[in-house]
């Protein structure tokens, strides 16, 4: 049996597929393939897991010609791999490589829904109207042809149902997760967490509050900054780090000059694109998302510094709180409020053994209801594989 994993990007290929590459591998009779552009240079993250990549260009965002020349080209390659089963995850994979594996004859094809996505944030625009209309019709499109769609957030599944996107029986219901052993502290040495503190000039004592995200306004990106500077004024000793790679093309996108050109608070640095965000998460001892954009509901960038036992603050949202539990391992605060987020914040840092008693309760919360290997099964089992 031949499963192919279609993502849109390197990286979103070792998050997504990876955990299903080292399941199917212990079965003997399956092999893993995995498709996507490489922009990254994180394919050899999956050395030794993946039978083969293949390498397909693929726009973020609109581009009608460049997604026909995708289409066609991951048409080509299901016809030509025969493979037995097709999962795609997010909205470009979901809306060209449903079509495309099933025109190549491919037995059973799964969309996988990670957060709706801009597309589906309210429009200003008649551009915005009509490019949100158009992927409903995909959407609705890809659905239909598909045996199985999966969402790992409540409110995205019922916005298909409501909207009439897919059938009811096609849905296949998980939270989001992650290999709870790659993310543990057993996996990170205190040499590379003290270079890294080094690197970013934080002192060893220093304490750190990180956010990662992409560089677009909804995530919340304004309201970390701005909380950095209400926090300066009474606890000027906590670091506020920004990993936040550059989002070209988005229209919610913060171009580089925009931090550039302002006064930013002391104690707070951005930084772009880093490979090794599980240090950063290790390193830091809070990890906040103030975002109010189409996250899938139970965002990494909350799961993955909880697997690191780290407190974690974020957006009272549905797409958002799912991985908090108020009070016992984080906070929730109201979306695009950042007097809130920086009381939230300071909560935190009241008291050194609560909060370590928080981090601890993250990591048992990731143990026992995000241990990817759970999810895994029951997708391959609604699958038919194993």
């Amino acid at each position: 049996m031949k499963i192919a994993f279609v993502c849109p990007d390197d990286l979103s290929t070792v998050i997504f597929a990876k955990s299903f590459l080292k399941r199917i591998r212990t079965y003997g009779n399956v092999e893993g393939y995995t498709i996507s552009p490489v922009k990254m240079n994180c394919i050899d993250q999956l050395q030794g897991l993946v039978a083969r990549h293949f390498e397909v260009a693929m726009e973020r965002y609109v581009s009608p010609v460049a997604d026909m020349e995708s289409f066609f080209r991951l048409w080509r390659i299901f016809r030509r791999e025969r493979f037995d089963i097709v999962i795609n995850f997010t909205t470009k994979p979901n809306l060209l490589g449903a079509l495309a594996a099933r025109l190549a004859g491919v037995n059973k094809v799964v969309c996988a829904v990670r957060g709706l996505g801009g597309a589906f944030l309210p429009q200003k625009t008649i551009k915005g109207f009509f490019l949100q209309y158009l992927v409903k019709i995909l959407y609705r499109l890809a659905a239909l042809i598909s045996d199985r769609v999966w969402f790992t957030n409540q409110g995205d599944w019922e916005y298909f149902l409501n909207h009439r996107l897919v059938s009811p029986e096609k849905i296949v219901r998980t939270t989001n997760a992650l290999d709870i052993n790659e993310y543990s502290f057993d996996s990170i040495s205190d040499d590379d967490l003290r270079r890294l503190r080094g690197e970013f000039g934080y002192g060893e004592t220093e304490p750190v509050v990180v956010m990662v995200a992409r560089m677009i306004f909804s995530k919340g990106v304004m309201e970390f900054i701005e909380a950095a500077d209400y926090v300066s004024r009474r606890r000027p000793e906590i670091r506020f780090l920004l990993v936040a790679p550059l989002e070209e093309g988005h229209p919610d996108a913060i171009p580089a000059s925009f931090l550039e050109e302002r006064s930013l608070p002391g104690n707070f640095q951005w930084v772009k694109f880093r490979k090794d965000i599980k240090n950063v998460y290790a390193m830091s001892d809070l990890a906040v998302l103030p975002s109010y954009y189409n996250e899938g509901g139970y965002p990494r960038a909350l799961l993955e510094p909880m697997a690191f036992g780290k407190p974690v603050i974020t957006t009272d949202l549905p797409q958002c709180r799912g991985p908090v539990e108020e009070g016992k391992n984080g906070y929730l605060v109201p979306p695009r409020d950042a007097r809130a987020l920086g009381e939230a914040i300071l909560r935190v840092f009241e008291n050194g053994e609560k909060r370590r008693a928080m981090g601890r309760y993250s990591r048992q919360l990731i143990e026992e209801r995000f241990d990817d290997r759970r999810v895994v099964d029951k997708i391959l089992l609604e699958l038919g594989v194993g």
